[in-house]
């Protein structure tokens, strides 16, 4: 199928330019052209669960997501792409339509949203134990989808699911926004890693024995507190979209400063004056005195000269 070439070409030369958590409506959209559909939804989670712990809903309402979790142990679909994984179904593949249009899993939940054709697929990745559900919607029941869009659907799942992670990748390992010293990962609601940088892992078990709890990071995510200090590991966290973006590293002596006093001795680090610095902070030329005063104990050093090379060696680039 030469014509997908220029679709998944442009999937992987977006993920510098769309944000990764637009990616995935983004990557709908530009399907669209390929196979029309009225509706979809791209979600992940894990088997044990049963839940999405993260999910994008193109064309229905945001509760769609959670009937088709309440009803998966009445969708036959639900055992049949899990069985095929990587393979896309169509619903007439499991259930004839006379049957399906009679089955409870239609009648308590596609026809409230009058789905009326599925095209479905699941991807596994055996690492995080993460399922990812690709499935696009007619609300028309003649609109049958055809073998060919069935292929489409096929290979350009794979592909949307690699350009995603491709995005992620490129939007931890951007050097404008990744200090040389800190890992990161992006995670969902519940700590599992959908996306982590080569070393991530092998932090998080230098610092927690067994590392993973499960499939959950072993600490609690505390989005709102800047950041945070757990068995010498420093983390910060901020919200991307409906995941989270976290960064780890090991606790040095400028870990030890309050931000304040951080924000005081990278301003002599710049060559400010105590006057400069306060004016940009808003503090008085004394109380900048007294934070670097506190400074230079914490860090055990006595020069401005000191300071600047602890500084420069240990500052993320």
């Amino acid at each position: 199928m030469k014509f997908l070439q220029p679709f998944i070409s442009n999937l992987y030369r977006a993920g510098a330019d769309i944000p990764a958590e637009q990616f995935q409506a983004w990557a709908y959209q530009e399907l669209k052209s390929l196979v029309p559909f009225d509706a979809a939804i791209w979600g992940s989670g894990t088997v044990k669960r049963g839940k999405f712990h993260n999910v994008t809903v193109l064309g229905l309402p945001s509760n769609f997501a959670s009937a088709l979790e309440q009803t998966r142990h009445i969708n036959p679909l639900y055992d049949a792409i899990r069985n095929n994984l990587g393979k896309t179904i169509e619903n007439s593949d499991v259930l004839p339509d006379e049957q399906f249009y009679k089955s409870e899993i239609y009648q308590r939940c596609f026809s409230q949203f009058g789905v009326e054709r599925i095209l479905t697929s699941a991807h596994a990745d055996l690492r995080s134990g993460l399922y990812t559900l690709f499935s696009l919607y007619r609300f028309d029941r003649k609109r049958r989808f055809t073998e060919q869009e069935k292929q489409i659907h096929e290979i350009a799942g794979y592909h949307m699911l690699e350009a995603y992670s491709h995005a992620f990748f490129l939007h931890l390992t951007r050097p404008k926004t990744t200090a040389s010293n800190r890992l990161a990962a992006v995670v969902d609601s519940e700590g599992v890693p959908h996306e982590v940088q080569p070393g991530f892992l092998d932090l998080l078990e230098k610092k927690f024995p067994g590392g993973l709890k499960g499939l959950q990071l072993p600490f609690e995510l505390r989005p709102n507190e800047g950041r945070y200090q757990v068995n010498g590991l420093c983390i910060k966290v901020r919200p991307l979209a409906d995941l989270f973006l976290v960064r780890i590293w090991e606790e040095g002596p400028l870990d030890t400063l309050t931000e304040r006093e951080r924000e005081v001795v990278f301003g002599v680090c710049r060559g400010l004056s105590h006057k400069e610095i306060g004016r940009i902070i808003g503090l008085a030329p004394t109380t900048v005195s007294s934070h670097l005063y506190r400074a230079y104990k914490k860090l055990g050093v006595e020069s401005r000269s000191a300071l600047a090379r602890l500084v420069h060696a240990r500052r993320p680039s």
